[in-house]
C-alpha cells in the first residue's frame, strides 16, 4: 500500500523534533531503506542531528560525519554515534577500508565537489562494502502541485522559474537521471548495483503542502539551531498530523518520481 511509505511509529518518533515537511521525505527513506542490509560500521553521510541515524541504525555501531557545527553538536548529544566527524566529507581523514557500509541521506547533492565526496566514501569501504546513496532526481520538483498549476495554464517559464528557485533555495547543486549518477558513481571506483527510484510523486505533493507551515520550523533553526522547541506538544499532535499526511500521500500518485537509492560496493 502507498500510505506504508511514511509509516505512523516513524512519523510519531520523527515529527516532535522535525517540521512536519521533512519529516514526510525522512521517514519515507526510512521505509525504503528498510529493504536493504546495512551491516556495520556505517558511516552516515550529512548526519545532522542523528535522529535518522538512531531510528535506521539501533544497535549498530555507527560514525556520523557533518560539516556544519551545530548539527555536529547535535548528533553527539544524540548518542546515536560510535564517533562523530566534524567536517566536510570531501576531505576529511576517513579511517581507510573500514566501514561496511556508507549512507547518504539526500546530503551529496549539496556538496559541489560530489567527485571528491564519492572517492573519498570509497576509500573508506571494506571491500565488499556497500554505499546507499539518496538523491534526488533531475525533475522531481517537476511534479511539485505549483510547477504542474502553472504548466498546465501555459505558463511554463514561471513553472520552470519556480522549479529552478525552488532548487536553488535548498543548495542543490546535482540534479541528474539515473545514468548520471551511475556514472558518477562509477567514476569513483564503486560498484554500481542499482539506481533505484525511490519517494513517490505523493511524498512531494505532501512535502509541498505542508512547506508553508514548516517555515516557523526553518526559521527557528536559524536563531536556535533546533527545528522545534516544544516536543512532548507536538508529541500529542502527531497521529492527527500523520493522518493528514497519510490522505495526501494516497491521493497524490504512487509514481516513484522524488529520488534515486544509487546503490553500490567497493569491489576491492
Amino acid at each position: 500500500m502507498l500510505h506504508q511509505e511514511v509509516i505512523e511509529a516513524d512519523f510519531a518518533r520523527y515529527f516532535p523534533y522535525t517540521p512536519a515537511a521533512l519529516c514526510v521525505k525522512e521517514c519515507a527513506r526510512l521505509s525504503a531503506l528498510r529493504h536493504y542490509d546495512c551491516g556495520g560500521p556505517i558511516l552516515d553521510v550529512g548526519c545532522g542531528d542523528g535522529l535518522f541515524a538512531s531510528i535506521a541504525f539501533e544497535g549498530a555501531e555507527v560514525w556520523g560525519i557533518d560539516i556544519d557545527g551545530a548539527e555536529g553538536r547535535w548528533a553527539a548529544k544524540s548518542q546515536a554515534y560510535t564517533q562523530v566527524v566534524l567536517g566536510d566529507v570531501t576531505r576529511a581523514r576517513l579511517p581507510e577500508s573500514f566501514f561496511g557500509t556508507c549512507v547518504a541521506n539526500c546530503s551529496l547533492e549539496h556538496v559541489p565537489r560530489v567527485d571528491r565526496a564519492l572517492t573519498n566514501i570509497r576509500n573508506s569501504l571494506r571491500p565488499g562494502g556497500r554505499v546507499y546513496l539518496f538523491v534526488p532526481s533531475r525533475d522531481w520538483a517537476r511534479h511539485l502541485l505549483s510547477y504542474r498549476a502553472l504548466a498546465a495554464v501555459g505558463l511554463e517559464g514561471a513553472a520552470e522559474l519556480l522549479r529552478s528557485s525552488v532548487d536553488s533555495f535548498f543548495k542543490h547543486h546535482h540534479l541528474h537521471d539515473d545514468h548520471e549518477w551511475r556514472s558518477m558513481a562509477e567514476a569513483a571506483g564503486l560498484r554500481v548495483v542499482a539506481v533505484e527510484p525511490v519517494l513517490s510523486t505523493g511524498t512531494t505533493v505532501a512535502f509541498e503542502l505542508l512547506l508553508l507551515p514548516s517555515i516557523a520550523g526553518y526559521l527557528n533553526k536559524q536563531f536556535t539551531t533546533r527545528w522545534t522547541n516544544f516536543p512532548p506538544f507536538r508529541r500529542l499532535a502527531a497521529r492527527r498530523v500523520h493522518q493528514l499526511v497519510d490522505l495526501i500521500v494516497s491521493a497524490s500518485g504512487s509514481a516513484l518520481t522524488a529520488e534515486y537509492l544509487v546503490i553500490a560496493e567497493r569491489a576491492t
